[in-house]
């Protein structure tokens, strides 16, 4: 009884987190989508948003959150998928749905093309979704699959390339990128010391 009552708890605290956390990030990703280029003169809160949109919307993050879904509501392998699964298609659906509506003319696109644009966003999300999953719930037993992460943070960065470090917001960016890899290295540095020290215990 009380497993069953656990159970449902956590599938409420997941949906719960799905619909609040995924529609924050759809909303700041159709902004960032959005967002005109910004010159030299802007405010701090130009700044700010601009920032937080264009980092909620970058692929390492929405990464992150898929992890973070898997390590905190996942009990199992399985359950890290499917939980990977259903909050990154359900913060796409809410980023079409809001870009519908944010945008003002729609593009005219056959039935055929829309189908392939909704297959190919929905397969790479569940993909996505399926990895950050799984990576999330492995961490609760070994920290070394934050090495995925590390790489797909390099690999955003080599995407940015070197126009990304023209203007504030890419900077701040690809700063923050450098010391998220910079804090993983760090800290797989420390596990590494500490389990050579309790194996020459041994």
């Amino acid at each position: 009884m009380r497993e069953n009552q656990e159970y449902r708890r956590r599938w409420r605290k997941f949906f719960t987190f799905t619909f609040i956390v995924g529609l924050i990030v759809a909303i700041f990703s159709v902004v960032s989508d959005n967002s005109p280029y910004l010159k030299d003169g802007i405010t701090v809160f130009e700044f700010i948003i601009s920032y937080l949109a264009v980092m909620i919307n970058s692929l390492p993050m929405w990464f992150i959150l898929a992890m973070l879904v898997g390590y905190i509501f996942a009990r199992s392998l399985k359950e890290s998928a499917l939980f990977g699964t259903i909050y990154t298609i359900s913060a796409i659906t809410f980023y079409f749905v809001i870009g519908h509506f944010y945008t003002d003319a729609a593009v005219s696109l056959s039935f055929k093309e829309q189908a392939l644009v909704y297959i190919k966003w929905y397969g790479a999300s569940a993909i996505g979704g399926i990895s950050g999953g799984i990576v999330g719930f492995l961490m609760k037993k070994t920290p070394y699959v934050q090495l995925t992460l590390l790489l797909g943070l390099l690999l955003q960065l080599f995407v940015n390339g070197t126009r990304s470090w023209r203007d504030i917001v890419g900077i701040a960016q690809n700063v923050t990128f450098c010391l998220m890899i910079v804090s993983i290295v760090i800290h797989l540095t420390i596990v590494r010391r500490k389990e050579r020290k309790e194996y020459l215990r041994m």
